[in-house]
């Protein structure tokens, strides 16, 4: 029994090496893909070509990324009609901030939603369980707006082969989504019935757990039951959506690239679809190379412009992350092992957990 003990730590001390694994990964990622550009292109025009960007356009962009994180984290404050104490829009923009930096640093096991409700817990002592609800109704509200976007664009462009011909699944996916929201919110009583169903065949303590997760992610679906909420919450979207549009537009009068604003939304849809799955740390060559293609299939042949609106599209999208990250981090006394599976959470982390 001795000897167990002393081999469980040494099992589990891989895990405080991977944050460091993901920074020699990035490393190796970042110099391969430099050694690919100096392969392809010239250093001197392309660093040119970078200082030569439009200065305004470049920090409106950044700008843009700022305010759709503020809009983001209202959004989710609205979520939590009835909280008491009230969850504060500090608590919920510096939550998620958090989220998106974990998923960054780790994203090949998608943390980021782990270590948002961690934040949400640890500063305005919101139930994880009901947090996670309003997390399901963020998600689909994303989901739909995105779906709705790209029926917008798709009959004004073709699509590259990469993504996929989207079919009749992709209209009918808004109303199905907007179906089971209200199934959740309306009918939750039948949802639970249903449930219940679900659990019954396995063991009582398993099934009790599960259904008093499911019994506290209802809760966080209240706000769809208020109808002023509910369309403050939509429009709210919208304009994330809109903004997510805007970002890779404004970068476009930037480097003077003769693209418009069906283009823009294209490039957004197209980086979206492949920075969702798990990929490399910070979705470095994912969210460049998904845009260059874009590009490309866009008419833009100029090596040099399309590596130069990558390399911006990247740092607007990322760098503002990983700081805003950071200041969430310490903010919150984050350290990675706290979402590693199997590692214990901090002292005082679970204080306020049921």
């Amino acid at each position: 029994m001795e000897a167990n003990n002393k081999a469980a730590p040494t099992h589990k001390s891989w895990r405080r090496y991977l944050p460091w694994l993901n920074l020699a990964l990035t490393l190796v990622l970042v110099i391969a893909g430099l050694w690919y550009l100096s392969t392809r292109l010239d250093a001197a025009a392309l660093a040119d070509a970078i200082l030569a960007a439009s200065p305004g356009y470049v920090g409106l962009s950044v700008a843009i990324m700022l305010v759709t994180v503020l809009i983001k984290a209202l959004r989710w404050q609205l979520m939590f009609p009835n909280e008491y104490p009230p969850v504060r829009l500090s608590s919920s923009f510096w939550a998620i901030s958090l989220g998106q930096y974990v998923n960054l640093g780790v994203p090949f096991l998608r943390l980021g939603e782990v270590a948002r409700l961690y934040a949400l817990n640890q500063e305005a002592g919101t139930s994880p369980g009901r947090a996670f609800g309003t997390l399901v109704v963020e998600k689909t509200l994303d989901l739909i707006f995105f779906g709705l976007t790209i029926l917008f664009v798709l009959p004004f462009v073709i699509l590259p082969e990469f993504v996929g011909d989207p079919n009749v699944v992709l209209w009918l996916l808004p109303i199905a989504l907007l179906l089971i929201l209200y199934l959740l919110a309306y009918q939750t009583h039948l949802v639970i019935r249903l449930w219940q169903r679900v659990v019954q065949p396995l063991p009582e303590r398993l099934r009790n757990l599960l259904l008093r997760l499911a019994v506290s992610g209802l809760e966080g679906l209240e706000s769809l039951r208020n109808r002023r909420l509910t369309v403050f919450m939509l429009v709210l979207t919208l304009a994330i959506a809109l903004l997510s549009v805007a970002l890779p537009y404004v970068l476009f009068p930037a480097l003077s690239l003769p693209l418009d604003v069906l283009d823009a939304a294209l490039v957004h849809i197209v980086v979206t679809i492949a920075i969702v799955p798990p990929s490399t740390p910070a979705k470095i060559g994912v969210l460049n190379g998904a845009a260059a293609l874009t590009l490309w299939q866009l008419g833009i042949s100029d090596e040099t412009a399309i590596a130069t609106y990558t390399i911006l599209l990247y740092l607007v999208v990322v760098v503002p992350q990983i700081i805003l990250g950071l200041i969430a981090a310490s903010r919150k006394k984050w350290r990675w092992q706290t979402a590693m599976p199997g590692t214990a959470a901090p002292p005082g982390a679970n204080a306020n957990l049921p």
